[in-house]
């Protein structure tokens, strides 16, 4: 189940195992084939640790971008709009450079700067990306 994969990529997160724990679980994950139900569990995932380095882009983004104009953005934005990460912001601006909608996600990211319980360092990255 996708929960069991999630616990042993929690088990390994912000270690030296993480980034080969990551792949497999998102092997695992593709060969089940459960499609868009497992972004949100993973974007709860990146939640739970906000600041910690999930690869440029790493195996979540390449698995759930996948979804992107198939309904990946709405659980994004949930997930920002619940608990920013150095992550999901990234993630947005990567959304937004593409140019469709920007004004809404250059709003999503502003909001994030108004936000008391968001860490400096991300509303430092959230900064530059607004700067760019």
């Amino acid at each position: 189940m996708i929960e069991d994969l999630i616990k042993e990529m929690e088990e390994q997160i912000d270690s030296d195992d993480f980034e080969e724990a990551q792949e497999k679980c998102l092997s695992q994950i593709e060969k089940e084939d459960w499609g868009i139900s497992v972004v949100e569990p993973l974007l709860l995932f990146m939640e739970r640790h906000p600041l910690s380095d999930f690869g440029m882009p790493g195996a979540i983004v390449h698995y759930v971008e996948q979804f992107y104009k198939k309904g990946y953005e709405d659980l994004l934005i949930a997930s920002v709009t619940r608990r920013p990460t150095l992550h999901t912001v990234w993630m947005i601006n990567r959304i937004n450079n593409a140019g469709e909608n920007s004004d809404k996600y250059e709003k999503i990211l502003n909001d994030i700067l108004q936000k008391q319980d968001v860490e400096e360092e991300i509303k430092n990255s959230v900064k530059e990306f607004l700067s760019e």
